[in-house]
């Protein structure tokens, strides 16, 4: 009997000793993959270090209507809206550089009337940080926006025009970037010049103290100097649904700083396949230097500075590049 009990002891140490082998042949796997995959990590982050990454996306969305005797009335129109997002990013130990380009034209054509422009935007932004830690950038900021060719108002008066207005800023603040889908840039020093070149907006006016989107009569550029703030987010909700926002804030010390400009727009993206794509696009602005056709209580036209809102849906090709 204690021959068989010195054996049945010498059993289970064998098997204990097997099984805690086992548990720790596992246990070294599970660390010797885990140290694999960081060092995989890190491989993929040294070798993406000082390159460049560019991404672009092009969508062509257009609309037709074409009525013969038709009954309930209506008229023939063409529509369309062409639109470049594209991206170029570049980053090397602490430092970073991002770079975005937004281009967008579109107009549209009712029956035998003129073209009109629906759309017409260039912006350019350029941001070069420097990693302080803890998510936080010292950062430089410069964007650019105009558009394309010449607007007019309802009556068929030029309003706008390449460079008028333009609006060129240049900025030094703070960035905060916990990941990939969110930043925040603060500036209390920017300054930006507003660029008007097409005289004709004054309306041949001798008024020296008339502004056109905050320019002088008789000079093509405003010099100011204030706070910027720019904030982005952007999120998958869902398979396919992507959602996007970003606005930007300035307050020109020099004039009138209570009255901040305001720059917001959101997108929506709904991805049908690599080719096809549902888009619901608004932008908010509002610049006290800029005069919409207001309307009074009497209802007459009263141009003055207002909130502007645009809401676009688009149903059409997107190409990635």
């Amino acid at each position: 009997m204690k021959l068989i009990s010195t054996r049945f002891f010498l059993s289970v140490m064998a098997i204990s000793a097997a099984l805690n082998g086992m548990a720790q042949d596992d246990i070294d796997l599970k660390a010797r993959e885990a140290a694999a995959a960081a060092a995989q990590a890190r491989h993929a982050s040294d070798s993406l270090d000082g390159k460049w990454l560019r991404s672009g996306v092009f969508s062509l969305n257009m609309t037709q209507v074409s009525l013969t005797n038709w009954a309930a009335g209506g008229f023939n129109t063409v529509s369309g809206i062409a639109l470049f997002n594209g991206t170029a990013n570049w980053k090397q130990g602490r430092k970073a550089w991002d770079n975005s380009l937004v281009l967008a034209f579109g107009g549209q054509q009712i029956a035998d009337t003129d073209p009109q422009k629906t759309d017409d935007r260039i912006e350019l932004n350029s941001k070069y940080g420097y990693d302080l830690g803890n998510h936080w950038y010292l950062a430089g900021v410069f964007q650019f926006k105009t558009q394309f060719t010449e607007g007019f108002d309802s009556e068929g008066n030029r309003i706008s025009n390449l460079l008028a207005p333009g609006y060129a800023l240049l900025g030094l603040g703070m960035d905060y970037k916990p990941n990939d889908n969110f930043n925040a840039f603060f500036s209390p020093s920017t300054a930006r010049v507003v660029i008007v070149t097409d005289e004709t907006l004054w309306g041949g006016s001798d008024d020296p103290d008339l502004r056109v989107y905050g320019v002088k009569n008789g000079s093509t550029t405003e010099l100011e100097v204030g706070g910027y703030i720019r904030v982005m987010y952007k999120t998958e909700l869902a398979k396919n649904i992507t959602f996007m926002t970003r606005g930007d804030v300035f307050s020109n010390y020099l004039r009138n700083p209570q009255n901040m400009d305001v720059n917001w727009e959101t997108l929506w993206t709904f991805k049908v396949n690599d080719w096809f794509a549902a888009t619901i696009s608004t932008m908010l602005i509002y610049d006290h230097d800029t005069d919409v056709p207001r309307k009074d209580a009497d209802g007459n036209i009263d141009p003055g500075p207002g909130t502007q809102f645009k809401q676009t849906l688009g149903l059409g090709l997107t190409w990635k590049l």
